[in-house]
């Protein structure tokens, strides 16, 4: 989309000079031109290398504020078991296991119980050891 301005842009200073110089052939329009069209050019550059709004994005920390019920917060990697009101599988509430993935509202965890799947789990019925 900024190359898109950018190029609108330059094309229409373009034209406004080359029009500037058509209506008026004398030595002061074309200098006049000349420094128009060379002003036009690091705007042109400018607007191109500039990021879109959209695509500006918050830096993602690896647990985006994903925290356990202590209020401590989780990251890939941390050995948790199951705490006040876990909603993940009965037969897991005793269970430990490893933190494999940290999304949104859910941590992925691995219980040491079942170890080939990967539980979806509210985090805050997590507890993390230390």
């Amino acid at each position: 989309m900024a190359t898109r301005t950018a190029l609108t842009g330059a094309g229409t200073i373009g034209a406004g000079t080359a029009l500037a110089v058509l209506a008026s052939p004398s030595p002061a329009s074309w200098v006049a031109a000349a420094v128009v069209m060379a002003s036009a050019v690091p705007v042109a550059v400018t607007f191109t290398r500039r990021p879109a709004a959209d695509a500006v994005r918050r830096k993602r920390t690896p647990a985006m504020g994903i925290v356990d019920c202590a209020g401590q917060s989780l990251d890939i990697g941390d050995a948790v078991r199951a705490g006040d009101g876990f909603d993940g599988p009965m037969e897991l509430g005793f269970g430990r296991g490893v933190v494999v993935k940290v999304g949104r509202g859910k941590a992925h965890v691995r219980f040491n119980d079942i170890p080939g799947q990967v539980h979806a789990v509210t985090p805050g019925t997590l507890r993390r050891l230390a």
